[in-house]
């Protein structure tokens, strides 16, 4: 029996050159939740999110851009902004759940109980984030629209 070996050279020669493109692919297309992810609301900051994922384990930060007006004629600013380190992460598929550590109020030290989200990706550079209000919601998936989120492009050293 006489086995044909281009085939098999060919299959070979494919699948290097797939593990090569692999390797050379940018860390946001390994990791699709890896970047920094922008969230506006009145057209201002909102909400960043800060993920990398060092082997697969995902990490990272939130922060909240507290905004204000002085009345309500007056233009929306934002006024401070809070990071928080992301709390038990998981990646299921298209979308990351986690908590962060939410306090009682804006200018209090206590801490209240942590607040859940669920991210989803919706596309290559967008997501939606959902805060999740109960268990009732996280499992029915009854989420509403969610926040737009827009993965900001890396920019060269000293271009921010």
């Amino acid at each position: 029996m006489k086995t044909n070996p281009v085939p098999i050279i060919a299959s070979f020669a494919g699948f290097v050159i797939l593990l090569l493109v692999q390797a050379s692919m940018p860390v946001h297309a390994k990791s699709s939740f890896a970047g920094t992810w922008e969230g506006k609301m009145n057209n201002l900051p909102g909400i960043d999110l800060k993920i990398e994922d060092a082997d697969g384990k995902i990490s990272g930060v939130m922060i909240f851009y507290f905004q204000e007006r002085s009345d309500a004629g007056a233009p929306w600013h934002v006024a401070s902004e809070s990071p928080v380190p992301l709390l038990v992460p998981h990646v299921e598929r298209k979308t990351l759940t986690f908590e962060v550590q939410h306090h009682k109020c804006h200018t209090c030290l206590e801490l209240g109980p942590n607040v859940k989200f669920r991210m989803e990706l919706a596309g290559p550079d967008e997501a939606l984030l959902w805060k999740l209000e109960n268990e009732e919601q996280e499992k029915n998936k009854e989420l509403g629209p969610g926040l737009k989120l827009v993965r900001q492009s890396e920019s060269p050293p000293g271009h921010n």
